[in-house]
């Protein structure tokens, strides 16, 4: 293991909605409106449900997208697996996807464009990381 190290780093998703299915092993952590990360425990029989990054600019940031990570478990339980499984909701890639309440405080872009130019700033953004090692 290295310093720091985590199973998924900080990120929230690009999409509308994610559902996570999670087992009881733990590890998420979602960020507070403090800044600070907190727990995301599993309730067994629920679905824990993150407000993604399209539909925060959708609803004109009425809903806001969480910023979560997975950490490492401790030393103890470090040779358990965690299961988890992520169901994704995305709008139709060519829907266009303007502020609910008309105020245009983001442009109208097609849900496809707004995933793609997500995806293509975190390649950036990770190919400058490497260039900088």
């Amino acid at each position: 293991m290295k310093p720091n190290q985590v199973r998924c780093g900080e990120h929230s998703d690009y999409g509308s909605v994610t559902l996570l299915f999670q087992d009881e092993s733990g590890g998420l952590e979602v960020m507070h409106r403090s800044g600070q990360y907190i727990s995301a425990p599993c309730i067994p029989g629920t679905v824990l449900v993150n407000i993604a990054d399209l539909m925060q600019r959708w609803t004109s940031d009425v809903l806001v997208s969480t910023f979560h990570r997975v950490l490492l478990p401790p030393d103890d339980k470090m040779n358990t697996s965690r299961q988890s499984v992520a169901f994704f909701v995305h709008p139709d890639k060519d829907e266009i996807i303007s502020c609910c309440d008309g105020s245009n405080k983001y442009p109208p872009v097609s849900a496809l464009q707004y995933v793609t130019d997500r995806v293509d700033v975190s390649y950036e953004n990770a190919n400058k990381k490497n260039l900088s090692v």
